[in-house]
């Protein structure tokens, strides 16, 4: 038995009553926030739903026929046409929000007329196109076909008849396509030719045998050879077509191209 002074202890309700109220409010559901998730949802829904507007609208405006490019506005042109130039610019039906001014720059480069090019846009469809147009030099004749060829050596497709324009038969046949070179021989010894003679013939012949040709006012062929010491060489034939003639020495070629004159 417990002693008599011994105290009670009191019973533990007060801590019962916490607990168990903490129990329950742990156990007791949540109610949703109904109104904040509807307003959540509102605001994403109306943002979607202007999102799409936006984006419709959008597409319809950048793909009206308003934007879209069916024409070039192109100087400079003299021997190239419209349509090889819009032809070879790859945009003709696209949408100029598409286009990229320096890619149209690169690929009418690639036409071997030309030779500078400068492109433009502006909208809602404008294409300014600039070119500048290799003039030819010389005509240069391979067989039957017939190219230009400019100061910087590029030959081209002949467009024209320019009977004005010097010519060089070609009587290897050397390969040659448009955009490519002339064979550089061959312009370098004309050129020095015309710097030496300002009275030069404007019909040449050019061979790897001979280098460049002509015939001259008596009928005689006169191989000049390539470009070097080419003033010596006319100084050379000046001298000594007077001695041919007074001797009437009957001439078909006169060769001035390897050094000492060769005739015959």
């Amino acid at each position: 038995m417990p002693p008599p002074n011994a105290r009670r202890a009191a019973p533990r309700r007060t801590n019962r009553r916490i607990h168990t109220a903490a129990t329950a409010a742990r156990v007791r559901p949540t109610l949703p926030d109904v109104a904040g998730l509807w307003n959540t949802q509102r605001a994403k829904i109306i943002a979607g739903v202007l999102t799409l507007l936006v984006a419709g609208v959008l597409f319809e405006f950048f793909n009206a026929d308003l934007f879209y490019v069916y024409g070039l506005q192109t100087t400079g042109l003299r021997y190239l046409t419209q349509a090889e130039v819009e032809r070879a610019s790859g945009i003709i039906g696209y949408n100029i929000f598409f286009i990229d001014a320096r890619s149209v720059e690169r690929a009418l480069a690639k036409l071997p007329e030309v030779k500078s090019v400068h492109v433009t846009m502006g909208l809602p469809n404008r294409v300014a196109v600039v070119i500048d147009e290799r003039q030819p030099e010389i005509t240069w004749l391979r067989g039957t076909e017939s190219y230009w060829v400019d100061a910087d050596g590029i030959a081209f497709r002949a467009r024209a008849n320019l009977p004005q324009l010097p010519s060089i038969r070609d009587l290897d046949q050397t390969a040659l396509k448009p955009g490519q070179p002339a064979p550089a021989d061959a312009l370098a010894a004309y050129r020095a030719l015309h710097a030496a003679w300002d009275g030069a013939p404007r019909a040449y012949e050019w061979s790897a045998a001979h280098g460049l040709g002509y015939t001259d006012e008596h009928g005689w062929k006169i191989y000049l050879g390539d470009a070097t010491q080419m003033a010596g060489k006319l100084a050379t034939l000046r001298a000594l077509v007077p001695q041919l003639l007074s001797q009437k020495t009957k001439i078909t070629f006169i060769d001035l191209g390897k050094g000492d004159p060769y005739y015959q």
